[in-house]
């Protein structure tokens, strides 16, 4: 695989912003005005322009980019660190509310990754995603009981596994899941099984929300990154959140997420990710999950780097007939990468087409 400078740089770059040894060292040679802008404009693709800025801080001012794009760096960060607090914010007020409500709860993913970051203001946010106990249509009754959704108004978007509300005034999008993974592993009932378990030990944080154990982490988003392979990709966001909760790991969370990786068919993607943490962030040979491998790996990262964060540059057909037609091809295409797992989920997708066709109708929509 070969890889353009810009994304050697970028590379370089985090890896300097998320080191905390003092040992690493950055850029033999300044990058070049033309340079930094395409680094600015990878970082941007990617949503790493926060922790990137983390590395510029720590350059020597003789390296880092001109003043207009150094200015404008920093007022993206800042703007991050800003929406992190938000987010905090507002994923405490969800805890104080399902918790009044006798309810079990916990960030997922998100906000509780950020908190591992060097500076836990430098992740770019996305949306909260909250669990909550009880199920579907309970967790669906409670959520209109408790006014965060309106039954004349809300139409929340159908999902097998969380519940869309509506943006705040801030503009925070929350998911409220009612299962604590939407991953597609072959004998998904029993990674659904274990990590109920497991999310139910989530201890309560300064920041106000319930964090899951890095154990749980280690397996859920495993399971999320592989839902997304598959669909409509990742970016370097998600790969260095990964990377974030190996860091904080011990060898028995290590050893305790392999164990149920490798009954669920988990570890084909497993040695891809280790793979690409390793190229892209320096990952430890120590805290690798599995061997690392190449050839799975460079499908990843080649899609990471063509189609940006969640694959959001990626053109899509407008036509929902011809989108729905180079979908089912995608995933074929993964057969190679991981036989079991993509025939899993085209089978689980025909299961929930055929399952939504009355929603559909009532709805007289094409598309949920």
């Amino acid at each position: 695989m070969v890889l353009k400078k810009t994304d050697l740089l970028l590379f370089e770059l985090l890896r300097f912003a998320l080191d905390t040894t003092g040992e690493l060292q950055c850029f033999a040679e300044a990058p070049t005005d033309a340079q930094w802008k395409a680094i600015y404009e990878l970082a941007k693709r990617q949503c790493v322009r926060g922790v990137a800025f983390l590395g510029i801080k720590k350059l020597p001012e003789n390296v880092r980019p001109a003043r207009a794009l150094l200015l404008r760096w920093s007022l993206d960060a800042e703007a991050i660190a800003g929406k992190n607090k938000l987010m905090d914010q507002e994923g405490a007020r969800l805890t104080q509310i399902f918790e009044g409500a006798g309810r079990k709860n916990a960030i997922l993913k998100g906000q509780a990754n950020a908190r591992l970051y060097p500076d836990v203001l430098s992740r770019q946010a996305g949306d909260i995603d909250i669990w909550v106990e009880g199920g579907r249509k309970n967790v669906s009754e409670l959520l209109y009981k408790l006014n965060l959704l309106n039954a004349e108004t809300d139409d929340h978007a159908y999902s097998l596994h969380h519940i869309h509300l509506p943006e705040t005034k801030d503009g925070i999008a929350v998911e409220v899941h009612f299962k604590p993974a939407s991953g597609i592993p072959f004998r998904n009932g029993a990674l659904q099984e274990f990590l109920n378990e497991e999310i139910r030990k989530a201890e309560k944080v300064p920041e106000g929300f319930y964090s899951p154990s890095i154990k749980f982490a280690l397996l859920m988003q495993m399971a999320h990154l592989q839902q997304h392979f598959y669909s409509g990709g990742l970016g370097l966001r998600q790969y260095m959140d990964y990377l974030m909760l190996l860091r904080h790991s011990t060898e028995s969370d290590r050893s305790a997420a392999v164990a149920i990786m490798k009954r669920l068919s988990m570890m084909r993607a497993c040695g891809a990710v280790m793979w690409l943490l390793q190229q892209v962030f320096g990952l430890e040979q120590n805290l690798m999950l599995c061997a690392p491998d190449r050839r799975r790996g460079e499908r990843l990262l080649k899609l990471a780097l063509a189609f940006g964060n969640f694959g959001q540059y990626k053109s899509k057909p407008k036509n929902v007939f011809v989108r729905w037609y180079k979908d089912r091809l995608q995933t074929l295409s993964w057969l190679p990468f991981d036989p079991v797992n993509a025939i899993f989920k085209e089978l689980k997708y025909w299961r929930a087409t055929i399952s939504l066709i009355p929603l559909r109708i009532k709805r007289r929509r094409v598309a949920l």
